[in-house]
């Protein structure tokens, strides 16, 4: 971590270094908050205005004060971003239910939400390193595992002990990532949003309270629509993983992600399908 980073916490600059949250925090006692992730290409960001609602949302779900207006977010982001000369990187949100207080007197721990609290705002930028041609050509490996998280997935929480748990356990498996699935259902990946294509369709699993609605995952929905190809919500059966044309995934920082092989099985001809690096290529030249 360089000396010169800064990062933001609760309206003011601070070195990375330097910075201090509270360790009676409920976000670190409870992992009571939650985030948001918004990548810069060219210094740019990429649907902020979609990234903001969607965190809005997420403080609204778990009643979370949104402690600023959206004109004060996005003065404060942007106070952040010009602190950096990175060209590509993400911005790291987390807003906390914060340190409650009685009477002026810090409460320490307490399973039922305060009613005098201040909310934790932390952001911080990191560098995102794309994917090589050869990376995305070739496809990336997965394994399958039980979704095994609570069912409001839909709200960016920032509990995510399983979530790291199912990628943990991919990449000591040599896998990029966990394809998570409920009774023989796939939902989505352990950090991303999963599609297949079969007969040239584009089949992604519905929005509900099982994933997370992916900004990424949305934008894939208008670029189809652009190249003219049908894409669904549907759900989408363990068989029909493993019998797919075509595999990928999709996040803020790595956009389009073929996946190759499942299980250890190849998906295809065992290399990114075309379609999937269509999709790769049209999404780097609008936004990257």
């Amino acid at each position: 971590m360089s000396s010169k980073e800064k990062v933001f916490i609760n309206g003011d600059l601070s070195d990375a270094t330097n910075a201090k949250i509270s360790p009676f925090d409920r976000g670190f006692l409870f992992a009571d908050g939650v985030y948001e992730l918004i990548p810069f290409f060219s210094n740019k960001p990429f649907l902020l205005d979609e990234h903001y609602i969607r965190l809005s949302q997420s403080l609204q779900k778990m009643e979370i004060k949104n402690p600023y207006t959206e004109e004060e977010w996005k003065s404060y982001i942007s106070m952040l971003v010009e602190t950096t000369d990175l060209k590509n990187f993400y911005l790291y949100i987390q807003v906390t239910r914060g340190t409650p207080e009685l009477n002026g007197v810090s409460r320490k721990r307490d399973h039922v939400y305060p009613e005098d609290y201040k909310s934790t705002v932390f952001m911080f930028l990191s560098e995102i390193t794309p994917m090589s041609e050869d990376e995305i050509s070739s496809g990336k490996e997965a394994i399958t595992l039980e979704d095994m998280r609570w069912y409001l997935c839909d709200i960016k929480s920032i509990s995510l002990a399983y979530n790291a748990y199912a990628k943990d356990l991919a990449n000591k498996k040599g896998a990029f990532e966990s394809i998570l699935k409920r009774d023989n259902m796939i939902t989505e990946g352990s950090s991303s949003n999963i599609f297949i294509i079969k007969n040239n369709k584009i089949i992604t699993p519905k929005s509900n309270n099982l994933i997370l609605h992916g900004i990424t995952r949305g934008f894939i929905f208008e670029l189809a629509k652009k190249m003219d190809i049908e894409i669904l919500e549907e759900d989408i059966t363990y068989k029909d993983l493993m019998n797919s044309d075509e595999v990928f995934v999709t996040n803020s920082t790595q956009s389009v992600v073929p996946i190759s092989v499942i299980d250890g099985k190849k998906i295809n001809s065992g290399s990114a399908g075309p379609l999937s690096l269509e999709l790769s290529k049209n999404f780097i030249s609008e936004y990257q």
